[in-house]
């Protein structure tokens, strides 16, 4: 394909368009997804996530400014909230990271999540995937921060960075169920705020339970001051001491774990399209919520209903 092969070459204009349609999820832009899946498997991708505030898109920027410096070249996938009236980013990744926007070795999209709940977007795993067969190094992807919902990232990471902050101290068992327990490592960002000693040493401690299998990878606490390029240096060694941990310990098993993932984020999104799409084909929605509303069937009938006529 035409459009595939302009990528490859390293067509920026191709790549965004490519991207741009992949958000809409259009037949196509699925089409071009096979034919650049042989070409990826290149980017080491690491996932930034925790909640909104905790200064996550900051710490992003200046990994950008260090791996850089490094010569890598980067994408970055910037996840934003979704308009509840148009569907779009409501914020906008060149205005959070313009001093990396007009770097040609700096590959930036944000997308909206358009009511995942999962921190991610459909489109996130075909989005990367070009990025990943772009040629890029490093793939930072900055989701939503849902908090405890944004879960979907650990299926797409290799690395798997959890933002927290001194002030979630007083949260953090309410949390471990959640998200924290998809980190591979994690970044305290603003410890010149009060609380910052003892969310640190809590931090130790949910760190201390993730490995206690004999073997397992003991996931890092760094302190880092994103807004002041403190601790990024470390934070940046960490995601490379992690890389290096993941082939040594066994380089098929993670692949697969990461293969396993991806492909369950995709076959959700596509079942759940096939089944919005034959509902409304059939005007099975109105039907369905009539119903519900009358009280002759209930939520759960209805979708073994749903299931059944579908896919029999």
């Amino acid at each position: 394909m035409k459009l595939t092969d302009n990528i490859l070459n390293g067509d920026l204009k191709a790549a965004g368009r490519l991207m741009r349609d992949m958000d809409m999820l259009t037949p196509e832009s699925r089409e071009a997804l096979k034919h650049l899946f042989p070409h990826t498997g290149h980017a080491h991708i690491v996932g930034v996530t925790g909640s909104a505030g905790a200064g996550k898109s900051t710490l992003i920027r200046e990994l950008i400014s260090h791996f850089r410096k490094q010569d890598k070249v980067l994408g970055v996938l910037v996840v934003d909230p979704s308009s509840p009236f148009t569907e779009g980013a409501v914020l906008g990744d060149r205005i959070r990271m313009q001093r990396h926007a007009m770097d040609e070795n700096v590959f930036i999209h944000s997308i909206a999540t358009r009511g995942n709940t999962g921190g991610l977007s459909a489109s996130v795993p075909g989005i990367v995937a070009v990025m990943d067969a772009m040629g890029k190094d490093i793939i930072l992807i900055e989701t939503v921060g849902a908090g405890q919902d944004e879960m979907d990232v650990r299926h797409l990471a290799h690395t798997n960075i959890v933002v927290v902050t001194p002030s979630m101290g007083d949260h953090m068992q309410a949390l471990k169920a959640g998200i924290l327990e998809t980190a591979h490592i994690f970044a305290l960002n603003k410890t010149d705020q009060p609380q910052a000693t003892a969310t640190h040493q809590m931090l130790e401690m949910i760190a201390q339970t993730k490995s206690d299998a004999s073997g397992a990878w003991a996931p890092p606490v760094v302190d880092t001051q994103a807004i002041h390029h403190q601790g990024i240096s470390e934070l940046a060694n960490q995601i490379d001491r992690h890389a290096a941990f993941s082939k040594q310990s066994g380089q098929q098993i993670n692949v697969n774990t990461h293969l396993h993932g991806l492909l369950t984020l995709i076959l959700r999104e596509q079942v759940l399209d096939k089944i919005n799409l034959e509902l409304e084909k059939k005007q099975k929605w109105h039907n369905l919520l009539d119903r519900m509303h009358k009280k002759q069937i209930d939520p759960y009938s209805a979708a073994e209903e749903i299931l059944n006529e579908i896919i029999p």
